[in-house]
């Protein structure tokens, strides 16, 4: 996934969004996962019950996603996630 990916999500309508797949991914080495809903992902869990505001989440090749967070920064994208169901 190429930097320019962040790009497409905004272009994507709140009903495209809400239809990307339930995603388990690392940040740091740390799990996160949650499910999209319209423009957030939500619940978002980091290795228990603590929430991150998550902005979206891009989805790319299979077993990959990038998270943008507002507060941490950008996940990297060429770190290769799992997918979760």
């Amino acid at each position: 996934m190429t930097s320019s990916a962040w790009a497409d999500w905004r272009n994507m309508s709140a009903d495209e969004l809400e239809g990307l797949p339930y995603m388990a991914c690392t940040w740091n080495g740390t799990t996160v996962q949650g499910r999209l809903t319209g423009r957030r992902i939500g619940p978002v869990t980091v290795m228990g019950d603590h929430d991150l505001p998550v902005d979206v989440i891009i989805t790319g090749r299979p077993n990959t996603a990038a998270l943008a967070y507002r507060s941490i920064g950008v996940f990297n994208p060429t770190d290769h996630d799992r997918e979760g169901r």
